[in-house]
């Protein structure tokens, strides 16, 4: 079983061309779920819904997940500007409260005890707290691996020193790559995984795009993980939280960093061809098994710069 955790949020999605996709079922917490989805039929989306979502939203939800909502008496849905660039680059945009985003995160107490256990769980969250109970809580209840997506709001300089005291509690670490370079200071991106490293992260995972990634793990060599060629992208957002998603169960699944990377691509690759969260769930392991064996196997980078024992 694999947990993935935060608010359902509500994208209004502005493209190049200027056409509109408004009211689109999303949110960090719902793509993982939903990149989890593609290796596991054992997946539980823990997100609070807003009065707003649409009742065929709701079905959605609980076609593809063993859905958890903890209620929140009358509040809306957190909503989202998505603003894209020809040249592919995004602007997110709040269209309501921070306050409101956070409040509609779910809270570690509000985690059913049956599924603190999982094998393992992506996290959407504030820092320090509540990211320390929610580690706490799944590790005293044997949770296999924990991801942590970080906030935009939380990747910048003066939070290195905090994320400096944070690393060594996190099993895995996934910025993308700019919030990576604003937290760290640093852009070439190897020299960017190596700081993360430095700062004790068991595993740190940079989604860079249709650049693929780079994993690397203490004491092991960084590997580069290709991105799966999509030839009709439809919309990129969400594609690196599938990645997360996907990434998660490849650890659970193979153990191995590379691999592991592998299933990330493959479900990032399923959500960049369609408008919002969700997708057909008909043969989706059966897919998803023949984009991993055309993808090719992960490279080896060489050994990481100044990795511990």
């Amino acid at each position: 079983m694999f947990v993935s955790i935060g608010p359902v949020v509500i994208d209004d999605i502005v493209l190049p061309d200027g056409q509109t996709r408004m009211g689109v079922l999303g949110g960090g917490a719902t793509h993982a779920a939903m990149g989890m989805r593609v290796w596991s039929e054992r997946v539980t989306l823990l997100a609070t819904l807003g009065r707003d979502v649409p009742e065929a939203d709701r079905r959605r939800l609980t076609r593809a997940f063993d859905l958890r909502s903890p209620p929140r008496r009358d509040a809306p849905s957190p909503r989202a500007w998505q603003l894209y660039e020809h040249d592919g680059r995004r602007t997110h945009v709040d269209r309501t409260d921070g306050d409101l985003f956070t409040a509609m995160c779910p809270r570690p107490d509000e985690l059913p005890t049956e599924y603190a256990s999982a094998r393992g769980a992506r996290l959407e969250c504030d820092a320090p707290d509540p990211l320390r109970e929610w580690m706490a809580r799944l590790r005293a209840a044997g949770c296999g691996h924990i991801l942590w997506e970080p906030w935009n709001v939380f990747c910048r300089p003066e939070n290195r020193e905090l994320f400096g005291q944070l690393a060594p509690r996190l099993d895995v670490f996934s910025p993308n790559l700019l919030q990576a370079q604003r937290l760290t200071g640093l852009k070439d991106p190897r020299h960017v995984l190596a700081a993360l490293l430095e700062a004790r992260v068991r595993v740190a995972v940079l989604r860079m795009g249709e650049a693929g990634s780079l994993v690397a793990g203490q004491g092991e060599a960084a590997v580069a993980v290709p991105a799966v060629p999509v030839s009709n992208i439809v919309d990129v957002t969400g594609a690196g939280n599938a990645y997360c998603g996907g990434f998660l169960v490849g650890l659970a699944e193979t153990g191995d960093l590379g691999h592991a990377g592998r299933y990330g691509s493959v479900s990032a690759s399923f959500a960049l061809e369609q408008f919002g969260a969700t997708f057909a769930l008909e043969d989706l392991r059966a897919r998803a098994e023949r984009r991993l064996g055309s993808l090719p196997g992960p490279a080896s980078g060489g050994p990481a710069v100044g990795l511990g024992p």
